[in-house]
């Protein structure tokens, strides 16, 4: 029994490599990679600081806003993001994402360099970052199908997700070195939120050399099909197959419960009696990179479990493991017990949203992936919602209480347990899933 379970290990390993090693072949795809590589280092860097600069001015009530600020144009904006996806030239539409975040940063920079900013550019910024990301997220996941074989699309969206985790765990440690930089004792967010201008730059001087296929409802769209019955097309296909339901289900489920745990980090740290202090914005930055060495590791995790003929198992356990971390994270007393129950969540929580969303994209026929990923998003924008009624909830028992620091314990406590228990109630279908299934498009 062991040394067939040890076989097993090997040949998932193997796969693993094989599948990347193929990849990476692919000279637009490695291209795409290595691009996203240095925008997201930039975009990792400057949401520590953006969060960071909110807390420190505006504490809990402000990271609520902020939070809310991103949320609500996401979330009313996804659907319409994905049928636009599926309707015009990806390309074009990741262009202007890219040209308008670019924008958007550049604005936030010029409006820092004094070092303060007011909470309703911050929350503006946010907003527009918000707007934007609708369309952009559904344009890049659906664009990374056109650059790789039918075969390899999971595998493709597991390894793009890891050079996110990849930046993300040297994002926030540079993040802290740049807000270090500067000739007062203060933090220098406008030294991050230049960083991250300049990141931008490789990724939009690649995208005119990027696949310019026409989408797949691109024929619908010339006979005269309307936009809302495109988007009604993507809902109807969702309601009729059990399967997605039950994993967009979990995914709503974690984006509510688990992941908000990183928005909520700065409030935890800054209420921290052992990390509060003028060198707070580092156990902030340490925290978060915890957080993102695990996320890689769940990447990695990620791209072999979901070789596997039944991801359902893998998936709940990682979905439990993430409410556990977040348990352990929010009881811990020092910094050395946090990074490791930080390392742990990030681990869980990438696990579980790379396996369901590569699952959504597997089970999704090519002509609708731009909805269906817009519609698994509207998952992923409850994790906004979420953080911002979390932080709001924070503030309230800290006033309460008169004590500034008190209310992070219970509140997040109490969303690590939900999540366990929503988790052994979604169980069923999902232990029920076939991977044959979803490596066949249907």
């Amino acid at each position: 029994m062991p040394l067939n379970a040890e076989d097993s290990q090997e040949s998932a390993l193997s796969r693993l490599l094989s599948s990347a090693r193929s990849l990476w072949q692919l000279r637009v795809f490695r291209r795409f990679w290595v691009a996203n590589l240095v925008s997201n280092l930039g975009t990792s860097a400057f949401v520590m600081a953006l969060s960071w600069l909110t807390v420190k001015t505006y504490g809990a009530s402000g990271i609520a806003a902020l939070a809310l600020g991103y949320g609500v144009p996401q979330f009313l904006l996804e659907v319409v993001g994905g049928a636009a996806a599926d309707r015009i030239s990806r390309r074009r539409l990741f262009q202007l994402t890219e040209t308008g975040f670019l924008v958007v940063a550049l604005t936030l920079w010029l409006a820092s360099m004094d070092g303060t900013v007011p909470l309703w550019l911050l929350v503006a910024v946010n907003a527009c970052n918000g707007a934007i990301s609708a369309f952009d997220s559904p344009a890049r996941t659906a664009l990374i199908t056109e650059m790789v074989p039918q075969h390899q699309w999971m595998e493709a969206q597991q390894l793009y997700s890891a050079s996110s985790n990849v930046t993300n765990i040297f994002g926030p440690a540079l993040g802290g070195v740049l807000l270090s930089i500067g000739t007062s004792n203060r933090s220098h967010e406008e030294v991050a939120f230049c960083f991250n201008v300049l990141s931008f730059l490789p990724l939009l001087a690649l995208i005119p050399f990027l696949p310019s296929l026409h989408s797949p409802t691109h024929a619908a769209r010339s006979k005269g099909e309307s936009f809302l019955r495109s988007v009604a097309e993507g809902l109807q296909f969702v309601r009729g197959q059990w399967s997605l339901r039950a994993l967009l289900q979990l995914l709503a489920v974690v984006m509510l419960l688990g992941m908000p745990f990183q928005t909520l980090l700065p409030i935890f740290v800054h209420g921290h009696r052992a990390m509060g202090g003028g060198q707070s914005h580092g156990y902030y930055a340490a925290l978060l990179s915890a957080v993102a060495l695990g996320g890689f590791v769940g990447a990695l995790l990620g791209m072999a479990s979901g070789s596997g003929r039944r991801p359902g198992g893998p998936l709940l356990a990682a979905s439990a493991g993430l409410g556990l971390s977040i348990v352990l994270l929010a009881s811990s007393d020092v910094i050395h017990w946090a990074s490791l129950a930080a390392f742990f969540a990030g681990v869980c929580g990438v696990l579980a949203v790379n396996l369901d969303t590569a699952l959504v994209e597997g089970f999704t026929p090519v002509a609708l992936q731009g909805r269906v990923s817009a519609i698994a998003s509207l998952g992923k924008g409850l994790q906004s919602f979420s953080a911002a009624a979390a932080s709001g909830l924070m503030h309230g028992v800290a006033l309460f209480a008169g004590n500034p620091g008190s209310g992070y314990w219970p509140v997040q406590v109490s969303m690590g347990v939900a999540l366990i228990l929503a988790v052994l109630l979604l169980r069923r279908p999902l232990l029920a899933l076939d991977q044959r299934s979803a490596s066949a498009g249907v």
